[in-house]
């Protein structure tokens, strides 16, 4: 049945009285002035994971930069403790130390966390010596996939694991790894013949998959036995050719059709990073209890593009 329920206002969660009463410009916007599709659709996963959550005592999210998707103060109302573990600086402790409220003694903030592990093994730095130094495409190749062997001895949050009830991944796939490496390479790609740059592409695309599997893996290590975890990202870009997907999405089906139907079209237009882990994420939770959601985002840009939630939890 189509889900027209996120065009319905939705009633509000009251603030903390001590939230209440911070001053207005000392507040960040979680996303309430713009509660648009997206943050609807995710903030709905995100409560109804938490309801099946049998003692909900710390929360982590990953990939939390923007403060938009998630609702972080709402996330505090409900855990003892929630984190935020990003690759970049964020606003977040400039806020609590400004705001004040229950959350500022609820959230925490890590930054520079490193997902992928290729800063611990210098990764970017070597990737540029040799593009600098003007390295053979199969010198390049051979280094850019060895680099997958080297992370696997190196942990991100080795402190962290099995420490939290709930864990999320706000829309970490598709950027991992993968835009950087591109955009490092784009600038020596001319030096290299229509072949080798094929190859080299062929190598990092390699090293991608392997990282995103392995982010995965990151995700399952932070649980605690009887956690959950749910994750969300843009899968689909819509445009010309493809639009007619946003209507045959929303046709009359069952959850089970639309499923089949959702996996038909990643597997002809979806990115390639957030079809790999989702997929693989997929097949790590158990069938029972779990939750798997889509629908029809758009950005600022006008740009609209269809996203997956998925939440449940880890098979033994």
């Amino acid at each position: 049945m189509k889900d027209w329920r996120w065009m319905i206002p939705q009633p509000q969660p009251q603030p903390d009285r001590e939230e209440a009463e911070a001053p207005a410009q000392e507040k960040l916007d979680w996303g309430e002035q713009e509660y648009g599709t997206h943050r609807y659709h995710v903030r709905r996963l995100v409560e109804d994971s938490i309801s099946l959550l049998s003692l909900p005592e710390k929360a982590v999210v990953l990939g939390a930069g923007n403060h938009g998707d998630v609702d972080l103060p709402g996330l505090a109302r409900h855990f003892q403790q929630v984190t935020v573990l990003d690759t970049e600086d964020n606003m977040l402790e400039e806020w609590l130390e400004a705001g004040g409220g229950t959350a500022q003694h609820r959230l925490r903030s890590l930054t520079r966390v490193d997902y992928t592990c290729l800063d611990q093994i210098s990764f970017y730095e070597k990737f540029d010596d040799l593009l600098q130094n003007e390295a053979s495409a199969s010198e390049i190749a051979a280094f850019v996939r060895d680099a997958g062997f080297q992370v696997h001895g190196h942990e991100a949050v080795p402190h962290l694991k099995k420490s939290f009830s709930f864990v999320m991944s706000s829309g970490v796939h598709t950027p991992l790894f993968y835009p950087d490496a591109l955009l490092q390479f784009h600038t020596h790609m001319a030096r290299y013949s229509k072949q080798e740059v094929r190859h080299i592409l062929d190598a990092l695309a390699y090293l991608r998959n392997s990282l995103v599997a392995d982010y995965n893996k990151l995700l399952l290590s932070l649980l605690k036995p009887d956690g959950r975890i749910a994750a969300w990202t843009d899968v689909i870009v819509l445009d010309e050719e493809n639009s007619w997907i946003a209507d045959e999405l929303y046709e009359n089906k069952t959850d089970e059709e639309r499923t089949k139907f959702l996996f038909d079209a990643f597997g002809k237009y979806g990115m390639e990073s957030a079809v790999l882990g989702l997929k693989d994420l997929y097949d790590k939770i158990k069938p029972d209890q779990q939750l798997f959601r889509s629908w029809i985002g758009q950005a600022d840009s006008g740009r609209r593009y269809v996203s997956v939630g998925l939440s449940g939890k880890a098979r033994g």
